[in-house]
């Protein structure tokens, strides 16, 4: 195969929705969320002159935030992984001559 060929062929698999460029784009999200909130939360933090109690409160706020970022990024994340195991599963079957499972009655006819 040649280097056009080469090329071609990777332009091919990446138009052809054979690898999805999402997981690692929500990666990329993840990280500026987390340096958008670390920010505001050091903003909100530095801004707090209401007491020691207040600043506790924006330091809860601000874990918390890091948490539930991480949650809903790994439930993304998740949906892909869960994606891409099935498509293992399917080439897998594919490979192995595997054919479509036939559904049998319960009862037959002359039951």
């Amino acid at each position: 195969m040649t280097n056009k060929h080469q090329r071609l062929a990777k332009l091919f698999y990446f138009f052809g929705f054979e690898r999805l460029i999402a997981p690692v784009l929500i990666k990329l999200i993840y990280w500026i969320g987390i340096v958008v909130i670390l920010i505001a939360g050091a903003t909100s933090l530095v801004n707090t002159v209401d007491g020691i109690g207040r600043m506790l409160l924006t330091l809860a706020a601000l874990l918390f935030s890091l948490l539930i970022w991480r949650l809903f990024s790994e439930l993304l994340i998740l949906a892909f992984n869960i994606y891409e195991r099935l498509v293992e599963i399917r080439d897998l079957l594919a490979r192995q001559g595997a054919t479509t499972a036939t559904i049998q009655p319960a009862l037959r006819e002359g039951d």
